[in-house]
């Protein structure tokens, strides 16, 4: 696969330590998923979040990835708390943090060419022809060049889960926060996903890697540490550095 440079230099931040504390979120109307959860996230490292429905593995990444924000505590990264930072201050956390959803969030009218290149040129990382042809090598890659003019609604369900989970990776983030990436997906095809994820950790291009997955196989071959959400406590088979542990619903 090619490797091209940004058409600008992309705003970078390095991200060195990723804490919450005292976190409380809960969903409308809806008892707390975590409360007063204070955790600090191991780096370095790929992590397997584990859980049963309904401990709140979804929602745990989400916090992570800044997609959500606590009623009460802090996400930190780097210790700074990102609730209090305005959209440009945490702009270069954001670029830095690759998150792909359970259900894909393609956009339904756009084809699968403008799914996978709207970060670049939403960032404006690249020009318009290298956005392209980043895609076109990527989509080639993996086997369906020639379904990037279809729409979302046109092909496989494990087709879009996989321009979701590779759109995550246009950005080239140095932190993945990938809710099941594997579930639907043509083994091939997570065979060679596996395979770009552990080579772009050995180019160090990814520094942090946090996932939940359904198939326990597959974390097994990125080399996985496993976390566990069970009865309310994190629990680990590894030696995070864990402050406090809350309650998970």
């Amino acid at each position: 696969m090619k490797h091209t440079t940004p058409l600008s230099s992309a705003i970078h931040s390095t991200i060195e330590s990723i804490e919450l504390k005292n976190v409380t979120f809960s969903y409308s109307h809806q008892k707390p998923v975590f409360e007063n959860l204070s955790l600090e996230l191991p780096v370095g490292q790929n992590i397997l979040i584990r859980g049963e429905p309904g401990e709140g593995t979804s929602t745990f990444l989400k916090l992570l990835a800044v997609v959500h924000q606590p009623q009460a505590g802090q996400v930190l990264i780097n210790g700074l708390d990102t609730s209090q930072m305005s959209f440009e201050e945490f702009l270069p956390h954001r670029m830095q943090i690759g998150y792909t959803f359970d259900y894909g969030g393609l956009f339904a009218n756009r084809s699968l060419l403008d799914n996978l290149t709207l970060p670049l040129l939403y960032h404006n990382t690249f020009s318009f022809e290298e956005s392209r042809e980043r895609a076109t090598d990527l989509a080639s890659h993996f086997g369906f060049a020639k379904k990037l003019s279809e729409k979302p609604a046109a092909v496989t369900g494990g087709l879009r889960k996989l321009v979701s989970v590779l759109r995550t990776l246009m950005m080239n983030p140095q932190m993945l926060v990938m809710d099941d990436p594997f579930m639907g997906v043509d083994p091939q095809n997570v065979a060679r996903l596996i395979t770009l994820l552990n080579a772009r950790r050995e180019r160090g291009e990814i520094k942090h890697l946090f996932l939940t997955s359904r198939d326990t196989n597959w974390p097994k071959q990125l080399g996985c540490e496993v976390m566990t959400i069970r009865d309310g406590i994190f629990e680990c088979e590894f030696r995070p550095k864990l402050l406090k542990t809350g309650e998970a619903a």
